[in-house]
């Protein structure tokens, strides 16, 4: 009877939604059921035996994305904190698959259908470093409490990861016996190895160590295979068969008592992810098997490029497991972030030492290679083209997960080369006391491979700057891994002399430097990249201290500099304006001393230096001379002894080859003279008048327009006008004026009260590296000026009768020529007590006199009593120099009247341990950002070695969250 009626439909069916998948619906139930991830947490403890519930862990995800979704942080914090049995039968359990996996002969092509080999693995990985950067966390929070007395040490060594991932056990007698055997077997392979890496051993190279006497030259062809392991042989040390863990003591740990203890967790996790680095069908190509088949772990070179001459060849399967395999590793090495920066030398990373001064030679050089090769190599698109790609977002998928790949690949690269061990010795000795990775990344020699090297460099940058100054904006996918590159170069050019001579002597120095140049103009105005800038001012810094570099600026660019930067003049014009541009820029204090060091650096051999650069020069000059400036930092003097360092540089031996710079020294004759002399009370009394008569103005200018300007706007307004070289007194009225925003420098010299658009910014603002915890605490290693000698030593008496003869009255004088302002020096001392500057530093005497009398400045002060009263004769310094003041500046020699020249000697940047601890944050604080933008791997943990700021968020999002907060629902 129920045969007629209607059938109906269900209600996914009725509304057209699709079923979920079997594989959706096994996700969707582990993340909500009770079998699921909410057992690891329970108060059951699974047994390991329960294969049917730990299988989920390495079968039922089909990408990274779904394990960092329906396995959070939180669900892992749970299962340490409720249930840590649980957790580490997990880990031993993902672990123990894999050990098992790798040298199975089914890996990593299964013969059956029904099982994904290389999904398994790669689940493993991905599983095991979810819960890693917990467990590191939840470390570094013992260990704070253990530094603030909270626990006992006992405690802390009873802590999880001592107990499960940095244990030893004992090998027992059989696994003893296996394990001589194969040292025996490692032996005789190696002796038969084809991949050969030659020392230059003569007597003659012993002899000179400048040269580099233990240079490697690597060959590759078809490699002899890994010696076979016990997990070749399947022998399997399983985890899940032993007792817990023994935690034995150093005494122990030494052999004393003839035991032999088995290799960490984290050891063996991370030999076992190096292996699959190197496995055939899984991220290199079946091709590179030995004779055998099952010897698929070949240590290969991945690309051609530095030390082999074959392209073993990829697929992007092999390119995307890569990529999961390093990104492990990445995680592996990552308890950095989780230590604070004074604790970094003193904190060991296991991993990160086994990695560089543990490792075989050849092994070290295959991972080098590998990584050099793969992150250089140009890209190839789909459409067969390399190199620079027009229109890049039209890329394959293929391609993008290449460009992943070689991110993941500088990442580590940078991490090995980045690590160093207090008081290593600089020279690897048999025990390898030194970072293998940077040991050989010094001894690098071959043309071909600084080619390779230089090339690939050049050509990342060469795109990085189409894409920022293309005609099309938006048509090119920008270069994720800019600041890696950046490093790497740095890393090149500190470690290893001959790159830096290869680098100078084929031509391409100038392009380095303008691509340089050109990533801080675009970059400048965005604090996220303020960490990037103060590299390329250190690494400006490191390439300045070469002569042949500094000669090469005089030079006309060659490359297309953006038609917003463009500069007439050479290679040093670009490069003066350009800083100029730099320091007018807010946040960016810390560049400073290694840009005006860069200046400094190159000034004996710079010849007609421009209009525009001369000017700058000198505004500079009296930006960092201004009273505001100079006293409002403990630092900020030695900036104004670096630049009379260049001018006298200049004055000494390139005088008449840059008449366009001394004249503008002549003109600014007056700001030198004040300088000469400058002291603490003059500096006060100079501040506060500028701050009444600024006040007036601002109340003059109100009641005209009916503008009011707040204190610290006016405060804000004269550093501005102090560093652009403006008039105070006149700055509230130029900035109000529409009209003077669209004033721009004249090309000649004149008193330039304007500046470019993009300059207009005030400088003294707290500095930021991209992170908020800055461990640096000296922007640059440089030594300060010195201040011990007198500044009038080696004068003849008729010399020093010209130096420093301003009368004090023209500083203590009215700024407008009168004397209606009058200011008790009692006062300014009480001025002084309560600070000077945005940090509030509170200058003395005793301190100005210390760098004032220090300063340099008889060169110039003699140049200007010579020369000056001569073009005066000619004409007055307004305007530009007539053709007979421009020869009279070719033709003036000084050289009877100036003191004896100073010795030539460059100021290179000096590593010190915040240096290193600095570029560690940056380094990882770029990884931990590069995690965020693809599965989160550290998201929503607490990192400790830099601060995590939330970036504001802008546009439609930020009009939905204001909404949302308005009716309450955030």
């Amino acid at each position: 009877m129920f045969k007629n009626l209607p059938t109906f439909k269900s209600l996914p069916q009725a509304i057209g939604l699709p079923f979920l998948s079997t594989q959706e619906d096994a996700q969707l139930k582990f993340k909500s059921s009770s079998n699921g991830i909410k057992r690891l947490y329970s108060d059951e403890v699974i047994s390991t035996t329960d294969a049917t519930y730990w299988s989920q862990y390495y079968s039922l995800f089909n990408s990274s994305a779904d394990v960092y979704s329906l396995i959070s942080v939180q669900d892992v914090r749970q299962a340490l904190n409720n249930q840590p049995q649980n957790l580490a039968n997990l880990i031993f359990t993902l672990s123990h698959h894999l050990f098992t996996l790798l040298p199975s002969p089914d890996f990593p092509h299964s013969s059956s259908s029904l099982q994904d080999l290389s999904k398994e693995a790669l689940n493993c990985l991905r599983v095991l470093g979810r819960i890693l950067v917990v467990i590191y966390e939840s470390e570094a929070d013992l260990k704070e409490k253990l530094d603030h007395g909270l626990i006992s040490h006992l405690e802390f060594e009873d802590s999880f990861a001592k107990k499960w991932l940095w244990s030893k056990s004992i090998v027992e007698p059989i696994q003893k016996e296996t394990s001589d055997s194969m040292d025996e077997l490692q032996v005789e392979e190696e002796d038969n190895d084809q991949f050969k890496i030659e020392d230059s051993d003569s007597e003659e190279e012993k002899e000179d160590e400048d040269e580099g006497v233990r240079a490697f030259q690597a060959t590759i062809g078809n490699s002899a295979p890994k010696p076979i392991t016990k997990k070749e042989q399947g022998i399997v040390n399983d985890p899940l068969s032993t007792s817990s863990p023994k935690q034995e003591n150093h005494d122990e740990a030494d052999g004393r008592d003839g035991e032999e203890y088995m290799p960490c967790l984290i050891e063996r996790l991370f030999s076992c992810t190096i292996d699959l680095l190197f496995c055939a069908g899984f991220t290199v190509p079946d091709s590179v098997r030995g004779p055998n088949v099952a010897e698929k772990i070949n240590y290969v070179i991945w690309e051609k490029g530095v030390g082999s001459t074959v392209n073993v060849g990829s697929t992007a399967e092999l390119d995307r497991n890569k990529t999961e395999v390093l990104r492990f590793l990445l995680i592996l090495l990552s308890t950095t972030i989780y230590t604070p920066p004074h604790s970094l030398s003193t904190t060991p990373n296991l991993p990160l030492q086994i990695l560089t001064h543990s490792f075989e030679r050849r092994l070290v050089l295959s991972l080098l290679c590998s990584f050099i090769n793969t992150s250089l190599t140009p890209l190839k698109t789909s459409f067969g083209i390399s190199g620079q790609i027009p229109y890049n977002h039209l890329i394959s998928k293929a391609a993008e997960d290449r460009r992943t790949l070689v991110r993941a690949s500088l990442m580590v690269l940078l991490v090995a080369l980045d690590h160093r061990v207090e008081g290593e010795r600089n020279v690897m000795g048999d025990g390898k006391e030194e970072n293998a990775f940077r040991y050989f990344i010094s001894k690098l020699h071959r043309k071909e491979d600084f080619s390779f090297l230089l090339e690939g460099i050049i050509g990342i940058l060469q795109e990085h700057n189409a894409v920022t100054n293309g005609y099309l904006p938006g048509s090119q996918r920008p270069i994720p891994y800019i600041l890696e590159t950046y490093i790497l170069l740095w890393r090149l050019v500190d470690l290893n002399k001959r790159f830096r001579q290869y680098l100078l002597d084929s031509g391409k120095a100038l392009d380095v430097v303008c691509y340089i140049l050109v990533t801080c103009l675009d970059l400048k105005d965005d604090p996220a990249h303020h960490g990037l800038l103060r590299l390329l001012s250190y690494l400006l810094q490191t390439l300045s201290a070469d002569k042949a570099f500094a000669v090469s600026l005089n030079q006309t660019i060659r490359m297309a500099i953006p038609s917003k930067w463009a500069v007439t003049g050479t290679a040093a014009d670009f490069m003066i304006v350009s800083i100029y541009s730099i320091a007018t820029t807010p946040g960016l204090n810390p560049l400073f001393p290694a840009l005006t060091i860069s200046i400094s650096n190159i000034a004996p051999y710079l010849t007609d230096i421009g209009v525009q650069a001369s000017t700058r020069l000198l505004q500079l000059f009296k930006s960092f001379s201004a009273p505001n400036f100079l006293l409002a930092d403990e630092g900020h003097p030695r900036l104004v002894y670096y630049l009379l360092e260049t001018f006298n540089s200049v004055l000494y031996h390139q005088l008449n080859e840059n008449p366009h710079l001394v004249y503008a020294i002549l003109r600014s004759h007056q700001d030198f003279q004040t300088l000469a002399t400058f002291t603490l009370v003059s500096g006060l009394r100079n501040i506060q008048r500028r701050k009444v008569l600024r006040a007036a103005a601002a109340e003059r200018n109100a009641t005209k327009t009916g503008l009011q300007r707040t204190p610290s706007e006016l405060d804000m307004l004269a550093e501005k006008a102090a560093l652009l070289g403006r008039d105070p007194d006149n700055e509230d009225n130029e900035v109000s004026s529409p009209a003077s925003q669209r004033r721009v420098l004249s090309p000649t010299i004149q008193e330039t009260s304007e500046s470019d658009d993009t300059t207009s910014a005030q400088p003294l603002t707290t500095p930021g590296i991209g992170v908020t915890s800055d461990p640096l605490d000296q922007p640059t290693a440089a030594s300060p000026p010195p201040v011990s000698q007198g500044a009038n030593s080696g004068l003849s008496e008729k010399q020093r009768g010209k130096l420093r003869a301003t009368d004090t009255e023209s500083i203590t004088g009215s700024l407008d020529g009168t004397n209606e302002i009058s200011i008790p020096d009692e006062e300014l001392m009480r001025v002084a007590q309560a600070g000077v500057g945005p940090n509030g530093y509170v200058p003395t005497q005793e301190w100005v006199s210390s760098w004032q009398k220090g300063l340099p400045l008889d060169p110039v002060l003699v140049a200007i009593s010579e020369i000056l009263p001569k073009i005066q004769e000619n004409q007055q310094l307004t305007g530009a120099p007539s053709s007979k003041v421009f020869n009279i500046l070719k033709g003036v020699s000084l050289s009877e009247v100036l003191p004896p020249s100073p010795p030539i000697v460059p100021r290179r940047f000096q590593w010190s341990s915040a240096s290193c601890v600095w570029l560690t944050s940056l380094l990882w604080g770029d990884i931990y950002v590069a995690g965020l933008t693809t599965d989160g791997v550290w998201r929503d943990t607490t990192v400790r070695l830099f601060g995590v700021k939330q970036a504001p968020v802008k546009g439609r999002g930020a009009q939905v969250g204001r909404f949302l907060k308005t009716i309450g629902v955030v």
